[in-house]
């Protein structure tokens, strides 16, 4: 006989439970169920970037002797993967040995695993502002606190960061998407690196730089990660961006002091990263291939955002401004008059078009007359609709502010 009576969930539920941050994608759903919607709001190679037949012979040579790799092991990840993420990351000025280097699932589980290693309750964590939201959901669930420094063309400005760090008790790190930063797009200053990096020693608190983007610039060399002046960042990569983001395989570089306690976390939490992608990755990237294919995405991704900034010189009213995306996926677009983000999106839903309000990217979810544009995964033909939309969504709204 089937019992009747319904346990009280709300009541089981832990208490932390009620600090884990709904995806902000909620807030879009009238927005997605647009017909003929053009979508701005994405960050993902384009399918054609995709490398298919490559993997899928990386994937056939590993299933040639996969006996090996059926049971659990390699907790830490695949050593031959581990050794060419080294080689890749000396190459931009970062000495990472393959021991100091631990396979992730994707990098948003190594934000996760470092979170478990460093913060207690009622700790502080200085994100940027804006920042990326999947770090502050990767935080919520350890019920730190946030404090928000301002960032700009620039990137992280280190007076005001330094100002947080002198008023601001139990700070724990710092959170940082260094390099074609998202949501804005920007990287920090050389001149400012060094100085970044001395504040955070100063105060005695981490730097965790989240690097996604590096590879994938349009100028000439990329930058260099603060990993590759400081071997006590925290840095986190992903193939995610250069390769395909299913894959989820990142990469965590960590100090010497944390390895235990973060190799640790990682059995907890699922044991070991796909020992059968790892292998594929590996047999993929051999023979230059890997570093080809970026460099066709650099080009691929510089002539879309050529693309996205010359049709919005065309068509975008006056006060809306913008700076030319240097690298990265995307394009942060600043409304006229103190346009809020969140006015603008019944009116873009009423012309077709979407892409992520500003306030999407702050912890307390405060207003921003600012919108994240993404310019890699739609053909131009729809960029440049898609602009013309956005920007008659803009006039409809500022008309009614």
């Amino acid at each position: 006989m089937a019992i009747e009576t319904q346990l009280d969930w709300n009541h089981l539920k832990a208490g932390r439970a009620a600090a884990l941050r709904p995806s902000p994608f909620a807030d879009l759903r009238p927005m997605m169920a647009a017909d003929d919607l053009i979508f701005f709001g994405g960050g993902t190679p384009p399918p054609e970037r995709v490398p298919v037949e490559r993997l899928r012979h990386a994937a056939m040579d590993v299933w040639e002797d996969a006996r090996e790799i059926f049971a659990y092991a390699e907790v830490d990840g695949y050593m031959p993967l581990r050794e060419l993420i080294s080689e890749r990351m000396a190459a931009r000025g970062v000495d990472a040995p393959a021991d100091r280097i631990m396979i992730t699932n994707g990098s948003q589980q190594g934000i996760d695993l470092v979170a478990r290693a460093l913060f207690d309750p009622g700790d502080r964590v200085i994100v940027e502002g804006p920042t990326y939201f999947g770090a502050l959901q990767a935080f919520d669930p350890f019920e730190v606190e946030y404090l928000v420094a301002p960032v700009d063309e620039h990137g992280l400005i280190p007076e005001p960061l330094e100002d947080l760090l002198v008023t601001h008790e139990r700070v724990k790190a710092i959170y940082t998407v260094s390099i074609y930063q998202n949501p804005t797009g920007a990287t920090i200053a050389e001149n400012r690196r060094r100085e970044i990096i001395d504040i955070a020693r100063a105060a005695g608190v981490a730097i965790i730089e989240d690097d996604p983007y590096g590879e994938l610039t349009f100028e000439d060399e990329p930058p260099k990660p603060l990993a590759a002046d400081d071997p006590n960042v925290i840095y986190l990569g992903t193939f995610s961006k250069t390769i395909m983001p299913a894959l989820r395989i990142g990469w965590t570089v960590y100090p010497s002091a944390l390895a235990d306690v973060l190799i640790d976390a990682k059995e907890a939490v699922d044991i070991q990263s796909d020992r059968f992608v790892q292998r594929m990755i590996v047999g993929a990237a051999s023979d230059g291939w890997l570093d080809q294919h970026i460099a066709e995405s650099r080009k691929l991704y510089g002539a879309k955002a050529a693309v996205m900034t010359a049709a919005l010189e065309r068509e975008m009213p006056a006060g809306v401004r913008w700076r030319d995306p240097a690298g990265g996926f995307f394009l942060w677009l600043s409304l006229p008059n103190d346009l809020p983000s969140r006015a603008l999106l019944p009116h873009a839903v009423a012309e077709r078009v979407g892409f992520l309000p500003g306030y999407f990217f702050y912890p307390d979810r405060r207003e921003s007359t600012a919108v994240r544009l993404g310019f890699t995964t739609l053909p131009d033909e729809r960029i440049e609709t898609g602009i013309g939309r956005l920007a008659e969504a803009i006039r409809r709204a500022s008309k009614q502010s």
